[in-house]
């Protein structure tokens, strides 16, 4: 079985910039021959903001805007709009 969530990680600040990835959470588990358990976590996107701007790339590097990844992760839509 698979269970997995999409967060906004630990935000990283340089200067007047900060970057907030977004990551997939997964877990991974099975209770089969005994008990197997794995978790990943893959980064999916990296929230950019700076004083006069506020960018969305996904990690393919294709720029989205906060609205279009807020309405493919609604989990995401109240934390981005406090960024």
């Amino acid at each position: 079985m698979e269970k997995s969530t999409v967060n906004l990680d630990n935000p990283v600040a340089i200067r007047e910039v900060t970057i907030i990835p977004v990551v997939r959470v997964s877990l991974h588990y099975s209770f089969a021959a005994g008990i197997s358990v794995m978790s990943t976590k893959q980064p999916i996107a990296a929230v950019i903001l700076s004083p006069s701007q506020k960018k969305v790339f996904r990690i393919s590097g294709e720029e989205v805007t906060l609205e279009q990844l807020a309405e493919e992760f609604p989990i995401l839509r109240e934390p981005l709009e406090k960024a």
